[in-house]
């Protein structure tokens, strides 16, 4: 193998490890926005409104914004 092609390979391997650490962080964050979510939901008595926020991403992103949650 040349080294051209040996450097790109570890390049590409870069990339597939960053991509995988990012995916895994947003997944962090998300699961902690959910938890936030769901207390401050609870707190208000909104229990349907946690079960849709699990099911339904637009809406869960809508309830993000409303809590002050968002990205």
């Amino acid at each position: 193998m040349m080294l051209e092609e040996m450097l790109k390979d570890e390049r590409e391997a870069g990339k597939r490890a960053g991509r995988i650490e990012g995916e895994k962080a947003g997944s962090q964050k998300t699961r902690e926005q959910l938890n936030i979510l769901a207390k401050k939901l609870s707190r208000q008595g909104r229990l349907e409104d946690v079960i849709r926020a699990t099911e339904d991403e637009a809406y869960f992103k809508e309830l993000c914004r409303e809590f002050g949650l968002e990205d």
